[in-house]
Formats: C-alpha cells, sequence, structure tokens
C-alpha cells in the first residue's frame, strides 16, 4: 500500500493518541487501589525505630527468668517500665512487673514449665507508651517438680449476701506498692486487661473491704493485683464471692 506523506501524519497522530488514552487508562485503577487501602488502626502504643543499641533479654534458669535491658530513649519522659509476659508470643500479655524508669533488670517467677515471652512497656507521661521486644525463654525440661506458687502465701476470703461482698485478706507482712481489687460477673482469664472494674486500691497488708453488689442475681468474681516493693507484680484469683452457708 502506497502512503502519501499526509496519510502517514493522520496514521501517527492517532497511534499518539491511544497511546496517550492507554496510559490515562491506568491512573485512575492506581488512585482507586490506593483509595481502597484502609488506614491503620489508631493505637495507644507510639511507633519506634529499632536501635540496634537497644539490650532486652530473658534468662531461665528453672521455674525464674531474669531480664536485663537497656533501652535507648528519652528517660525523662518515661512513668514506669511495665514487664509484660505472654504464654503465646503473638498476645494474651499480662503485667508481671512495674518498675521505676531507672531500673534495668527484674526476675519473674514462671507458673509453669512451658515457654514464655516477654515484652518491656515504656509508659510515658502523655499516657501513651512504647514497647520493646520480645525476648524469650524456651521450655524447662526438666519439667514442673518443685515449681512453687507465690500467691499461695497470699490469703483471701470472700463471702457476700444478697446485697454486700465481703473481701478480707492476710499478705505476708511486707511493704507494698499497691494493692489492687477488680470486680468481674465472670471468671475472665486476664481480668487486668480492661474487661474487670477496679473497686479498690489500698496499701494495707491486712484488711477487709465490704463491696456493694449491683445485682443481687449476678455471680461475682474478685482479683488481686499486689505489687511488691521490688516491683514484682503477684495476681491472685478468680475467687468467687459465696453465699455464708452458715
Amino acid at each position: 500500500m502506497n502512503l502519501t506523506p499526509k496519510k502517514l501524519i493522520i496514521i501517527t497522530a492517532l497511534l499518539a493518541g491511544i497511546a496517550i488514552m492507554a496510559s490515562c487508562s491506568k491512573e485512575p485503577g492506581a488512585k482507586t487501589q490506593n483509595k481502597g487501602k484502609k488506614a491503620p488502626a489508631a493505637s495507644n502504643a507510639l511507633a519506634t525505630t529499632p536501635d540496634p543499641r537497644n539490650i532486652f533479654t530473658a534468662a531461665r534458669n528453672g521455674q525464674f527468668v531474669t531480664l536485663n535491658w537497656h533501652i535507648y530513649t528519652d528517660a525523662k519522659g518515661i512513668r514506669q517500665i511495665h514487664v509484660m509476659r505472654s504464654p503465646t508470643g503473638k498476645g494474651n500479655l499480662r503485667k508481671v512487673a512495674e518498675m521505676d524508669p531507672g531500673a534495668t533488670s527484674c526476675q519473674d517467677c514462671l507458673p509453669n514449665e512451658f515457654a514464655y515471652w516477654y515484652w518491656l512497656r515504656l509508659v510515658m507521661d502523655n499516657g501513651k507508651y512504647q514497647e520493646f521486644g520480645p525476648a524469650g525463654v524456651g521450655r524447662d525440661k526438666a519439667g514442673a517438680s518443685g515449681y512453687i506458687k507465690p500467691e499461695e502465701k497470699y490469703a483471701v476470703a470472700i463471702t457476700r449476701t444478697d446485697d454486700f461482698a465481703t473481701i478480707k485478706w492476710n499478705f505476708p507482712e511486707a511493704e507494698y506498692k499497691s494493692i489492687r481489687l477488680y470486680r468481674n460477673t465472670r471468671p475472665v482469664d486476664n481480668p487486668f486487661a480492661g474487661s474487670s472494674e477496679q473497686i479498690l486500691t489500698s496499701l494495707s497488708w491486712e484488711s477487709q473491704y465490704t463491696n456493694a453488689l449491683p445485682d443481687s442475681n449476678s455471680e461475682y468474681w474478685y482479683w488481686f493485683q499486689i505489687v511488691l516493693k521490688s516491683g514484682v507484680v503477684i495476681s491472685k484469683g478468680p475467687i468467687k464471692a459465696e453465699f455464708d452457708k452458715r
């Protein structure tokens, strides 16, 4: 086919127009794809850039785990350091220590021979926190023979009527940072994660407390979160409020 210069110009222009249309048709699809992505969910935890100088280690000796850390961050803004423990490494965190900002180590007493993971939660003055971890320890191959239960030293008795529960406790005589009492209508696994109501804070190692019950037809369970002067946290519960049968 013979193409005149005029026909060549027309074909070239048409091909250029098709190319422009093809390139433009890709842009809306890309924008739509970006719009379809959801923004990350809001969190109380602050994102932190990993610093190779940060050190967080866990070493197991039977039932006991020694944790050591050195975190490069602005210590002026830290209110407390919480040591969190998980049996799965993917959540279900429970606080096992509340340490002062300058602390660099603590010891945890494990309840069984299985593997565990730890995180450091730096609680800041503004209410937010930074987390570092995990540091893990493996299973105790010797088993849990001879393991102690520290919470058994903390005696608690709870009775109730239709309207009130009476909580009595007698702990080892010592200095405590805090003794907190929680209540729930169910025996939940982790009462300190927000699903329970904190009803009392005390420093008395031996005392009793009368708690008014909102619903006489409901059952009630109680937990103590006991913070020792060393920062170690002892959890006691769940303890069901039972009717006095006498």
